[in-house]
């Protein structure tokens, strides 16, 4: 590897280091944290799997930065293990060389380097995603070569793809590509009547239960925020144009760079010409890439929804190199230039993250979530100060979700909760929990984007405002928190 190459390398390191140990809890990140608190058999946004390992996580090592994103470097380390035995697969010796090609164009991809870094759902699925891919290929080409390929590697794809399943339910786009591509392969096709490709569902089936139990027991409202996120009719033109929005935001966030060197190494020549590879790694690409376009039809289907599609065609990339493990020229200027790219956008997500957002300086009304990462330290100490100050133990109820759980983080409890239009766990946790809430006083904080809705002020005999909390970094405003004591709260 070149020295500008180890370089990079080099800062990718560090950036993320930086990320993991300074920048404050996302909000998204405090809120599966906080289901970690509250163990359940899944949860109404996502599956159980990510809240079960965090509870575990801090039951074992305690509530800190490192312990919340410690799990994103033990997958990071899976993740990378998986392309390396990838590469040693298709390439031999040469993996060794490769594997620092496609570290460095993961890194370079925005899309892959937030979901790589938060301690979100996402890390842990695509880590399992792609071992379950990789055991599928191996043993894949193994049946074809002899007719019955090792059991084993079957049965470990199954188990790491289920446990994505019960991670995140877009891993369930992995699996069904691999079935399409099993389909659509006339030697593969005979894997139908093996008893073994049965055995793995009846696994999947096991794995999923908890998920099914958890919906029956809750009127299935996780399938029904899925089936109905943000479904808006609109004009027929606006929805036609919806899957070119799709398209551009992930061409975007994939890295344009990253993105040409993807599509020139899988229209590259494999020297291992008895693998399925391609084969497989298209269907990976094209079955999760139309079913959200065409979700983005009649819904809303996000850029990162499709994360899945990409793994398998990082290992290609090396078919954009010539021989001696050197670039075209055309390749290696726009490797370089996704190195660029992808290290000036990763500085921006650090300094935004670590510092204060960039879109701070020009408006104030702008880049809500960003500024949502601040001033947890200076509300938590206000809303402990007029918590001594009352004669029972309050509850503290914010207006959004993200809110509650950053609070939660930011004192380390679990009890706090929100009252919001928007549906949430928290709303299932207010419904256990009414009765034990009934007729208690309650801080309230809100802020100006999420303020007390009527609603909300309805629950309660009298709401009185008594602080605000104004959240500002190295002298630029951000926002102001308010905060009101409700008193006898009725759920």
């Amino acid at each position: 590897m070149s020295i500008y190459l180890s370089v990079c390398l080099v800062l990718f390191i560090l950036l993320r280091c930086g990320f993991w140990f300074f920048a404050p809890p996302n909000p998204d990140e405090a809120y599966y944290w906080l289901w970690g608190q509250h163990l359940d058999f899944s949860y109404y946004d996502h599956p159980p799997l990510l809240a079960w390992l965090q509870g575990w996580i801090t039951t074992s090592f305690g509530k800190s930065l490192l312990t919340l994103r410690s799990l994103n470097l033990f997958t990071s380390g899976i993740f990378f293990y998986t392309y390396y035995s990838i590469l040693k697969y298709l390439y031999g010796d040469r993996a060794k060389h490769y594997i620092w090609w496609v570290v460095l164009a993961v890194l370079a991809s925005p899309l892959y380097s937030i979901m790589l870094s938060l301690a979100w759902h996402d890390h842990l699925a695509i880590a399992l995603s792609l071992v379950g891919a990789y055991l599928c290929i191996h043993f894949f080409d193994e049946y074809l070569a002899n007719g019955k390929g090792a059991s084993w590697r079957l049965y470990g794809s199954a188990i790491a793809l289920s446990l994505a399943h019960i991670t995140k339910y877009n891993s369930l786009l992995m699996t069904l590509s691999l079935l399409v591509a099993i389909a659509t392969h006339s030697q593969l096709r005979k894997l139908f009547r093996d008893i073994r490709l049965w055995i793995c569902m009846g696994i999947g089936a096991i794995c999923f239960l908890p998920v099914i139990y958890w919906n029956y027991s809750n009127d299935f409202l996780s399938f029904r925020f899925y089936a109905n996120r943000s479904v808006d009719s609109g004009t027929l033109i606006m929805r036609l144009l919806e899957p070119l929005g799709f398209i551009g935001i992930s061409l975007l966030m994939l890295s344009p760079f990253v993105a040409w060197l993807l599509w020139r190494g899988f229209k590259g020549k494999l020297a291992h010409q008895e693998t399925i590879y391609r084969h497989v790694a298209f269907w990976t690409f094209a079955v999760p890439t139309v079913v959200l376009m065409v979700i983005s039809l009649v819904s809303t289907a996000l850029y990162y929804w499709n994360i899945h599609a990409y793994l398998l065609l990082f290992p290609l990339l090396p078919l954009a190199i010539e021989s001696r493990f050197h670039f075209s020229g055309r390749s290696i200027q726009i490797f370089y230039g996704a190195q660029v790219a992808g290290l000036l956008f990763t500085t921006l997500f650090v300094w935004n993250s670590c510092i204060f957002p960039v879109s701070a300086l020009f408006s104030q009304d702008s880049d809500r979530d960003g500024k949502m990462l601040f001033g947890w330290k200076e509300v938590t100490a206000e809303v402990q100060k007029i918590a001594n100050t009352l004669p029972e133990k309050p509850l503290i109820i914010t207006s959004d979700y993200r809110s509650a759980a950053a609070l939660a983080y930011g004192m380390h409890n679990p009890d706090v909760t929100a009252i919001s239009k928007r549906i949430s766990q928290f709303t299932i946790w207010n419904l256990k929990n009414a009765a034990k809430q009934q007729g208690k006083n309650a801080i309230l904080i809100s802020d100006l984007w999420y303020p007390l809705t009527d609603e909300a002020i309805a629950h309660f005999e009298q709401v009185q405002p008594v602080s605000k909390v104004a959240i500002a970094r190295f002298g630029v405003y951000l926002k102001t928190y308010e905060i009101a004591i409700g008193k006898n709260y009725q759920p």
